[in-house]
């Protein structure tokens, strides 16, 4: 993973969960890391591994646009882009109401299109890398998620739409679909003893996964070690998605 030091990232959603796993790893590997996230602590937690924090809303136009040009202040390029942020709503779908149901669109897919839009040009340039997180259950029917699946699938098909239109200009963009990670926004469902032991005896490695096993998977990804691929969504589960 040398070949990683000294490039640029964004990350979104990289204060905490998932996306602040990924932007530690980065950084690990002397990647020079612009974390974005709605909550004020993002400063704090890229002051703490040397990176760039962003607090504002990636529904924003303007504040999305921001996030690609700090990048290319602080590091005067951009060599990966990964959109982890995302929100979750869990009620039945026949009682979402069109407030809810709009947020997650636009946190969930249409913030993810529009910041990838706007830092395609950077990452043409340097020959770059995208890493979008959806989730099992964008194929997968999961009762109580059902809005959310539906923008983790559409992102799915974004993300291997994106990888066909940009592979020729030596873009790659790949997709992660994570199992059930212990994050603050699994911490109520995994909570539950029964729900948890049933998830539990369905990965054959009979554990749940933390944020740092799907950040070693996005080094991987963004590294030159995955210079041929590109279009993929690749589980990150334990296994759970194939019993």
């Amino acid at each position: 993973m040398t070949t990683l030091s000294g490039k640029a990232a964004i990350v979104t959603g990289a204060a905490g969960g998932i996306g602040s796993a990924i932007a530690r790893a980065l950084a690990a590997q002397g990647v020079v890391v612009v974390g974005v996230d709605a909550d004020p602590k993002i400063t704090e937690v890229m002051d703490g591994i040397g990176g760039h924090g962003l607090c504002g809303d990636l529904t924003d136009p303007a504040f999305s646009a921001s996030a690609v040009d700090r990048a290319q202040q602080v590091a005067g390029s951009l060599d990966i882009l990964i959109n982890a942020a995302g929100i979750q709503l869990r009620t039945p779908a026949i009682d979402v109401e069109e407030d809810g149901w709009q947020r997650l669109v636009d946190v969930n897919l249409s913030a993810v299109y529009r910041l990838t839009r706007q830092a395609m040009k950077s990452l043409i340039a340097s020959g770059g890398s995208v890493v979008n997180i959806a989730s099992l259950s964008a194929d997968r029917a999961v009762p109580g998620i059902v809005p959310y699946g539906a923008t983790k699938a559409a992102l799915t098909q974004l993300g291997k739409g994106l990888a066909v239109e940009l592979g020729p200009q030596g873009v790659r963009v790949n997709t992660i679909a994570p199992g059930y990670i212990e994050t603050p926004m699994t911490a109520e469902v995994l909570g539950q003893e029964e729900f948890r032991a049933q998830k539990l005896s369905r990965i054959p490695l009979q554990r749940f996964a933390d944020g740092d096993d799907v950040a070693d998977v996005v080094l991987f990804l963004v590294s030159d070690a995955a210079r041929y691929v590109t279009g993929v969504v690749l589980p990150v589960d334990g296994g759970y998605s194939i019993t």
